[in-house]
């Protein structure tokens, strides 16, 4: 059974070898994997946004090794929609509240893509469930987050409870249509699998 662990940004001191897996899986996942041409050193993706003390929320299995993470940071400050990405707000109000925190960096590692009931992988299920665990543990009512149409896809078929911001037209942004998304959260982010 997969487990997860929220490491504050404040306390990764305490985690250091758990956030350094954390900036491991994600040079894999967008540097390797997917090509983009962002900044990574020794092997370890880390941008400005890990400065702002987010939480890296870490799915591991029992023998305690990581299959997946992603970022939260509060949309009262710095978060990437805001700086990297306003294009997708399309005319939108920018988001900017303590109870909305923006989903980002969301990566699974390669070999933990074991397919469950048609759905991704395990690991990425429990992972979008713990956006629910996080919300309760943070008081957390919506999420942003700037993703491809095809992962979209997946929220979606998971039934879970969103929707684009602004025009709703999916952009360009490097090889991948994208959008931004404010995701609810409520008793469908808990994703129950029957």
């Amino acid at each position: 059974m997969n487990h997860v662990v929220f490491i504050p940004g404040k306390e990764e001191k305490k985690s250091v070898q758990t956030v350094n897996d954390v900036y491991r899986l994600r040079h894999d996942a967008f540097i390797d994997r997917l090509g983009w041409d962002i900044c990574s050193d020794n092997g370890m993706e880390r941008d400005h946004f890990d400065d702002l003390d987010p939480y890296h929320i870490v799915v591991k299995n029992a023998s305690g090794e990581m299959g997946g993470c992603w970022r939260a940071l509060p949309t009262t400050g710095d978060y990437m929609l805001r700086s990297i990405f306003p294009e997708l707000l399309q005319g939108e109000v920018l988001p900017e509240c303590q109870n909305i925190w923006e989903i980002s960096r969301f990566a699974v590692k390669k070999t933990h893509n074991k397919a469950i009931k048609g759905y991704s992988s395990q690991v990425t299920v429990r992972m979008l469930q713990s956006l629910y665990e996080f919300a309760q543990y943070q008081n957390v009512q919506q999420y942003v987050a700037v993703t491809t149409v095809g992962f979209e896809r997946i929220l979606q078929k998971l039934g879970i409870t969103m929707r684009r911001l602004g025009e709703g037209k999916a952009l360009q942004i490097g090889v991948e249509k994208s959008v931004a998304i404010l995701v609810d959260v409520d008793e469908k982010l808990r994703i129950e699998l029957h």
